[in-house]
C-alpha cells in the first residue's frame, strides 16, 4: 500500500470507529478549524516513518519493511470554560486510543497500526478562524510487511 493508502485508511477508521464526522476531520488542510463547533482533526505526515530491508526469509532483497509515520492534531476550541476543555482533552486521548484499537489494520489498508504518541500541553493555544484552540498532538505507526 501508499502512505496515502494508508492515511485514508486511518480517516475511515476514525470516522467509522470513533466518535468524529467526515466534517470533523481534515487529510490536507486546516479549513476544518473554520467550520466546527468543537473539535478538529488535521493529519499531516509523520516525522520518523522508517524503510527497511526485510530480508527474512526472502531472496528479494528489493521486499521492504515499512513503518509510516502519520501524524496529526486534534483541536479542542476553547470556549472559555477551563473545566470543559481539560475534560475534552481528557476524553481526546482516551478517543483516540480506543479508536486506533478497534481496528489496527485501519481498514484494511496496514498490517498493524498502533497510537504511538499523545501530547497535551495546557500552555499551548492555536489561534485559527477567530477562534483558540488547545492542541492534542499523536502519531500513529502504521507497519507493512
Amino acid at each position: 500500500m501508499s502512505l496515502a493508502a494508508i492515511r485514508d485508511g486511518l480517516y475511515t477508521t476514525l470516522t467509522s470507529c470513533g466518535p468524529w464526522t467526515a466534517a470533523e476531520i481534515s487529510t490536507c488542510s486546516f479549513d476544518v478549524l473554520e467550520s466546527v463547533s468543537g473539535c478538529a482533526i488535521v493529519f499531516l505526515p509523520g516525522r520518523d516513518s522508517r524503510i527497511e530491508p526485510h530480508d527474512l526469509g526472502s531472496f528479494n532483497k528489493r521486499d521492504y519493511w515499512r513503518a509510516w509515520a502519520i501524524s496529526g492534531t486534534l483541536y479542542i476550541k476553547d470556549v472559555g470554560d477551563p473545566q470543559r476543555l481539560l475534560s475534552r482533552a481528557w476524553q481526546a486521548h482516551d478517543d483516540l486510543y480506543n479508536t486506533i484499537s478497534k481496528d489496527d489494520s485501519l481498514a484494511s489498508t496496514a498490517c498493524a497500526a498502533r497510537l504511538a504518541r499523545l501530547s497535551f500541553d495546557k500552555n499551548v493555544f492555536v489561534e485559527m478562524g477567530g477562534h483558540l484552540w488547545a492542541p492534542v498532538e499523536w502519531e500513529v505507526i502504521a507497519d507493512e510487511f
